[in-house]
């Protein structure tokens, strides 16, 4: 739904979960959107990662390269690690400064969901690549708001992991996110990671 606009839902079903997706955006002059749908066949799916890694996972883009042209710069995605535990947003990566072409500012709201119910995880979040911590243990239904910093998470054994995210740009349309120094030589020995972000620009 674009700015200004005024979103009528209705439950069809015996229960729904509803998320909200949104961010604050500035219509740029002589540009405006319209509203759309986006069914589950029409995401765009990645997986990437291995079980070797422990980074294997699955990504459904709502909003993202496929409607490109509609969205402004909001990217909605569902996440989930593949198998039971494991890391995702590895190697660490942060996106809070605009300096194109190394890095776009983006902030980002995560909202975590964890298979058995019961299971946990840890959110990392670190703003220099020397830097430590802070760690925070999340479980279902524990929501991040990102908007500095490397970033990773992780998955304890034994559970699976999704989380719904939210990103919004602050003046580019792409998401070019910058890898944590120590780490960026993973991006070329992870499988598939670059077609990964390759989807996020």
């Amino acid at each position: 739904m674009p700015v200004g606009s005024t979103a009528h839902i209705t439950c069809v079903s015996e229960t729904a979960d509803v998320l909200v997706a949104g961010g604050r955006y500035e219509p740029e002059e002589g540009r405006e959107f319209a509203p759309f749908a986006v069914q589950p066949e029409e995401t765009d799916k990645v997986q990437y990662g291995s079980d070797d890694t422990k980074t294997h996972r699955k990504i459904k883009h709502v909003l993202g390269q496929k409607n490109a042209d509609k969205r402004g710069r909001l990217l909605v995605s569902e996440l989930f690690t593949v198998g039971a535990g494991g890391w995702s947003g590895f190697p660490p990566h942060k996106h809070d400064e605009e300096r194109p072409p190394m890095e776009t500012r983006y902030e980002e709201v995560y909202q975590f969901r964890f298979n058995p119910d019961h299971g946990f995880g840890a959110q990392f979040l670190y703003e220099h690549e020397d830097d430590f911590g802070p760690v925070y243990h999340v479980r279902t239904g524990s929501v991040i708001a990102i908007d500095k910093g490397y970033h990773p998470s992780v998955a304890a054994p034994g559970y699976e992991m999704y989380y719904f995210t939210i990103i919004v740009g602050e003046k580019s349309p792409s998401l070019v996110q910058y890898f944590d120094p120590h780490h960026e030589y993973q991006v070329h020995t992870i499988p598939g990671i670059k077609d990964m972000i390759a989807k996020f620009k």
